[in-house]
């Protein structure tokens, strides 16, 4: 049974949470959700945007691989790891590679997949309440039949995407712009703000 993200970290308040910050692409057998989401990571990238996580890049391999190239997209290194069952070692490792996405500051964090280990309280399930935790919006995907799965380990908080391009930039412009506002306020609140004065 998915333990919820909220009882596996007591600390986080669900007001604190903004729906729209935690984004899973719904997509279905067969779709090139890789290509989605590798493109708009590259696409963020390219306009100054920080972005962390991890993503997989498409295997267009006939028949297909068996192992999936990751690129850590803080350090920029790739590698390749068995898809379906990496050892504790490798998990140990790409976790902490996500987890890099905190110092570096990141405006987004990439989670390749909400899947079947995190259904069952595996994989990255921590992981996402850790990001959560630090206030960094977040970006997975997840299988159409995995949805309900989902919805039980968020507490039904969070934003479902069509596996479009334009609904994930679409989503981004109106997140991101939602955020700047809010951090734009807390800066002016805490005094960070220096206000510009008249010249003469």
């Amino acid at each position: 049974m998915t333990r919820r993200l909220l009882d596996r970290f007591p600390a986080l308040d669900p007001a604190d949470i903004n729906a729209s910050e935690l984004a899973a692409i719904v997509y279905d057998e067969g779709a090139s959700v890789d290509h989605l989401i590798a493109f708009f990571a590259d696409e963020l990238q390219a306009t100054g945007r920080r972005v962390g996580g991890i993503v997989h890049l498409p295997d267009d391999e006939e028949p297909a691989s068996k192992d999936v190239t990751l690129v850590d997209l803080v350090a920029g290194d790739r590698w390749r790891q068995l898809h379906a069952c990496p050892s504790p070692a490798e998990a140990a490792m790409t976790r902490q590679r996500i987890l890099a996405a905190i110092e570096a500051q990141a405006d987004l964090a990439i989670l390749p997949r909400f899947g079947a280990a995190e259904i069952t309280g595996g994989g990255h399930a921590d992981t996402f309440g850790t990001l959560a935790a630090f206030g960094l919006p977040i970006l997975t995907a997840i299988r159409r039949d995995d949805v309900e799965a989902w919805l039980r380990f968020t507490g039904g908080i969070g934003t479902l995407l069509a596996c479009r391009l334009r609904v994930v930039r679409d989503w981004w412009q109106e997140t991101d712009g939602r955020r700047q506002k809010m951090l734009a306020r807390m800066n002016a609140k805490s005094g960070n703000v220096v206000p510009l004065l008249p010249t003469f």
